[in-house]
């Protein structure tokens, strides 16, 4: 019995001991982490704020805003049957606020309110252009087709008129591989170019490659970076272009009709939007606000 209780009692001195000595490393341990971040605060506090050899973060200085004054008045607006929305059946609740009455079942907008949406949008797209950001037109529809790619072309920005390509956006490293393709087709396919030599065969299939990219990005062709700003033509008829700008962050303009929700984009223009002469007054006084930033 005795030789079980030394036992018990060596084995119980022996644990303590063990239980002590692991105490006293712990505090050990922490005492030399503490040492060590006291240590290491003490330096970073005497190294200066910028350490040789960092680059530093260039501040972006953005202009003052300038008022943009439109060229044109609430007259044009109505010459150009902005002021015809879609059948009352078809009105969106969140348009409401934009409309003036129904008359022989059709909407019509409140004018006023849409000259006022349309001097915020083309401000706000001055302000832009004249801030380095990059705008592309976008309309699709064959209404709106023309115009687009005459003001783009005119004011010098970027356009999408055939066929909104899904991932333009959200896949913008392999639309500029195609953007790529485009331009060195073109500068093969130009004269004294290195296909000058291919057969009719290979000039034929290099031909038919050059024509399906330049519908998909042919618009896009002088883009070295994706642009900032979405100016689109029919919200609702546009929405993947739409629901791609917004998810990325980037800011949208749009042509909104009556039966589309105008909370959808950041700066809607509440206007007929089927109507061509419609779409060329709003789509020509963007452009001409484009041009008056006098940033290319």
């Amino acid at each position: 019995m005795k030789t079980k209780t030394v036992n018990r009692t060596g084995k119980s001195l022996v644990k303590k001991a063990l239980v002590v000595k692991a105490k006293k490393a712990k505090t050990l341990d922490k005492n030399k982490i503490k040492e060590s971040n006291e240590k290491l605060k003490k330096e970073l506090d005497k190294k200066p704020a910028s350490s040789a050899g960092k680059p530093e973060i260039k501040k972006e200085v953005k202009k003052e805003d300038k008022k943009y004054n439109l060229t044109i008045e609430v007259q044009d607006l109505l010459k150009a049957g902005c002021h015809l929305g879609h059948k009352v059946s078809k009105t969106h609740p969140k348009i409401k606020e934009y409309l003036y009455q129904a008359r022989e079942g059709i909407q019509l907008f409140d004018l006023n309110k849409s000259f006022a949406a349309l001097e915020k949008a083309c401000n706000f797209v001055y302000n832009a252009k004249r801030n380095g950001k990059q705008i592309a037109l976008v309309g699709t529809k064959r209404q709106a087709k023309e115009v687009v790619r005459r003001v783009a072309l005119d004011a010098g920005v970027p356009y999408v008129t055939d066929r909104w390509v899904g991932g333009t956006i959200s896949n913008w490293n392999e639309i500029k591989k195609n953007i790529k393709k485009l331009n060195d087709l073109n500068a093969g396919l130009s004269e004294g170019g290195q296909y000058v030599q291919a057969s009719k065969r290979e000039l034929s299939i290099l031909s038919k490659e050059k024509a399906r990219l330049e519908k998909l990005v042919g618009g896009l062709v002088k883009l070295e970076k994706l642009f900032d700003v979405l100016m689109v033509v029919d919200a609702g008829f546009e929405r993947t272009a739409v629901k791609e700008a917004m998810e990325s962050g980037l800011t949208v303009v749009a042509m909104v009709d009556s039966d589309s929700n105008p909370e959808k984009v950041h700066f809607p223009i509440p206007v007929n939007d089927d109507n061509v002469k419609s779409i060329a007054v709003v789509v020509e006084e963007i452009g001409r606000a484009i041009k008056a930033a006098g940033v290319k």
